[in-house]
């Protein structure tokens, strides 16, 4: 019996570090994706070729893109640019908490991880929804013939898209990360045929 118990542990335990190192893997690939999304100027597009990002926008197309040129437009842009610096912000925190796995706990810092996945999916969330409100700015509406949430003439580009995908990636990893904590393997004691009990061993 005390086998099997061993061996359904270490069966637990494995299964455990996979689903950590899938979550590990998520965490950096979403990490890459914010940065992308934060930084990329074009959310919406008109067909004449003017866009609109989150901190710069070009009515024509004879704009050159900077990525440091920052040209806010109205207050739902700016407080949406906030939100999104802040999601991206956590989630290059959770990559530098990924690096204390070999320093720390795992339950500590898979929760530390989660909270921050969950901050990351409330300004993500905050930011979709609010990014909308501010296509009703003059210039928007001048390229676009747009309205507020009622995007007109122009089109979304995929960086929205992929904001909108994060928002339940973020929220997933955060359910996740969790799970992972509640789950760990807790400690079991090594047994020996010969000398019966020794000392725990501790799974990390």
């Amino acid at each position: 019996m005390e086998k099997i118990s061993l061996g359904y542990h270490a069966v637990y335990v494995r299964n455990w570090r996979v689903s950590g190192a899938i979550w590990v893997l998520f965490a950096l690939c979403s990490a890459v994706l914010q940065v992308l999304v934060l930084v990329h100027p074009t959310w919406i597009e008109s067909d004449e070729g003017g866009y609109f990002g989150l901190y710069d926008y070009c009515p024509t197309d004879t704009c050159t893109w900077k990525i440091f040129q920052v040209q806010p437009l109205s207050w739902s842009f700016q407080l949406a640019s906030v939100l999104v610096i802040v999601a991206t912000i956590c989630s290059l925190l959770i990559v530098v908490a990924i690096l204390l796995l070999v320093l720390l706990r795992d339950r500590f810092v898979f929760l530390l991880c989660a909270w921050m996945h969950m901050f990351s999916f409330m300004a993500m969330l905050s930011a979709c929804l609010l990014y909308p409100n501010g296509w009703d700015h003059p210039r928007v509406r001048e390229t676009c013939d747009s309205k507020k949430y009622d995007l007109g003439l122009c089109r979304i580009r995929w960086p929205y898209y992929v904001a909108l995908e994060l928002v339940v990636v973020q929220l997933s990893m955060s359910i996740f990360g969790f799970v992972l904590a509640c789950k760990q393997p807790s400690v079991f004691p090594e047994v020996s045929p010969s000398y019966g009990i020794l000392a725990p061993h501790i799974h990390k």
